[in-house]
């Protein structure tokens, strides 16, 4: 991959802006307190904002104008710079730039998403999709195999080298693995099957379902192989899924160089699932993840369904168990009383308040407040994490204003 001299120089300009930002002291203060957190102690809520739909902020620092093929460098470099002047929260930008191993897919899992799509054009990943159910008999699931995944050491070692020649002299630049182990089993059938086809299953068709269950762990199982067999995992990434990931118990004290799931996140949830009872919650999906990710140093389950109903059921199936996702649509303070000073409340305010044309403080007040009130009378480590940003009304201000209302409320709880 080569450069031309004009986007050499353009990237050049962007690296140095980033490594004076990246080399400020804040940011160990920052990530010493994403140590802490994840240590469960009592410190300051880590405050931040991920999944931001870009495609809605008209500005011309954000706009690439490098070839297309330099966009994997020149795209996060113009976010991140924009994000520390107008929205920064307690984002860390480390002052090492780091290259991902880059993989290659040789074949999935035989069989494809069929959907139809409609997205919108905020930049959000956020979509609606209707799809097909392609998994409704034993013969369908008879088809599916584990994929086969590659390390590509050629097109890792060419990324490494445009990063290198862009931040030459400014800071130092590194390859790293993919972080941990994720999986979401019913996330993925729900692509295969549609919602509906899936929950109705679950009720009318148990052993099938359970069967699905079994399969697809089976699957992640083979991949979950193959990304520690081929070096490709990594203890040590700043985030976990938007949140606050380092952690000083991570890797494991025999670790010797290669990373091994013990030495790593895992993360799993079940968003589908939050329709349902927690003993079915328990049934067709804890029980399988608790087999996939019981080797996990440390493990952070939940996204968007609600848990503070189920704390129950997590604490007895994950003895790794250290951060729980706790969502607009769960009640801060039963979730406080059941997490106790065990994990870290991982909250995700509700992400329509940044959506309305015009930033309305007081019901971001209002809920931030709840979530910091709980959390001090348990004792409950806490962090918010604002995401799944599908609007912001094309105001970005909205985010600075968030931003801004979110701190002052913290500092009426915390120090």
């Amino acid at each position: 991959m080569k450069m031309s001299v004009k986007d050499k120089q353009t990237l050049r300009r962007l690296a140095e802006r980033y490594s004076e930002m990246a080399h400020m002291g804040v940011h160990k203060e920052r990530m010493e307190r994403y140590y802490r957190t994840n240590a469960l102690e009592n410190v300051r809520p880590v405050v931040l904002i991920d999944e931001v739909p870009w495609g809605e902020i008209k500005d011309s620092a954000l706009a690439n104008v490098c070839a297309p093929e330099l966009g994997w460098i020149e795209s996060p470099l113009r976010c991140a710079l924009y994000q520390w002047e107008h929205f920064q929260v307690d984002q860390v930008f480390p002052p090492v730039f780091q290259v991902g191993k880059r993989v290659r897919w040789l074949r999935g899992i035989g069989i494809e998403v069929k959907e139809q799509q409609i997205k919108g054009d905020t930049g959000a990943y956020i979509a609606s999709h209707a799809y097909s159910d392609q998994l409704s008999t034993e013969d369908d699931l008879a088809k599916l195999h584990a994929p086969e995944i590659i390390y590509d050491p050629v097109a890792t070692e060419a990324a490494f080298a445009v990063a290198k020649e862009v931040f030459a002299g400014l800071m130092d630049v590194e390859v790293v693995g993919s972080g941990g182990l994720h999986s979401s089993i019913w996330d993925a059938v729900a692509v295969y099957r549609g919602v509906e086809n899936l929950l109705m299953d679950l009720s009318e068709r148990p052993a099938f379902m359970h069967a699905t269950a079994r399969r697809f762990m089976e699957i992640e199982q083979a991949k979950f192989k193959q990304l520690e067999e081929q070096g490709l995992l990594d203890p040590r990434p700043v985030l976990l899924h938007c949140t606050a990931a380092c952690s000083r118990e991570l890797p494991a004290s025999d670790c010797r160089g290669h990373y091994r799931a013990k030495d790593v996140w895992g993360r799993c949830a079940a968003q589908i699932f939050g329709s349902v009872s927690p003993a079915m919650h328990d049934e067709f999906d804890l029980a399988y993840n608790q087999q996939l990710f019981r080797d996990c140093g440390l493990l952070y389950y939940g996204c968007c369904e609600p848990m503070d109903r189920k704390i129950d059921i997590l604490r007895k199936r994950f003895k790794n168990l250290r951060k729980i996702s706790i969502t607009p649509w769960a009640d801060p303070q039963r979730a406080a009383e059941n997490i106790g000073r065990d994990y870290v409340m991982a909250a995700k305010p509700n992400p329509a308040f940044v959506a309305t044309a015009r930033f309305n403080p007081a019901p971001v007040e209002a809920e931030i407040a709840r979530y910091c009130k709980a959390c001090r009378k348990q004792g409950t480590t806490l962090e918010f994490v604002l995401k799944d940003i599908s609007t912001i009304a094309n105001n970005p201000e909205n985010l600075t204003q968030w931003a801004a209302t979110v701190s002052a409320t913290i500092d009426q709880y915390y120090s």
